[in-house]
């Protein structure tokens, strides 16, 4: 029963943290007109406006956290 919450919270934890990063980078390419910048958002720093950062940090945070989630899983629960 943890074994399938877990892998139900990582799913979820993983989705969400992309969907705010997409979201993030939709607002920012709205805001800009600059739609290669978007592209550059991981390896660059860009002029991000306060609602951007906010989508963009808590997207990457839920991703990790999903992530890490999926480690404690095969920790915990190796599959053979």
């Amino acid at each position: 029963m943890l074994q399938t919450s877990l892998s139900v919270i990582e799913v979820v934890l993983i989705t969400i943290g992309v969907l705010m990063i997409a979201k993030s980078m939709l607002q920012f390419g709205q805001r800009t007109q600059n739609w290669l910048g978007v592209a550059t958002m991981f390896f660059k720093r860009v002029g991000m406006d306060v609602a951007e950062y906010r989508w963009y940090r808590m997207g990457v945070a839920s991703f990790v956290l999903g992530v890490v989630v999926r480690i404690v899983n095969l920790t915990v629960w190796p599959v053979y």
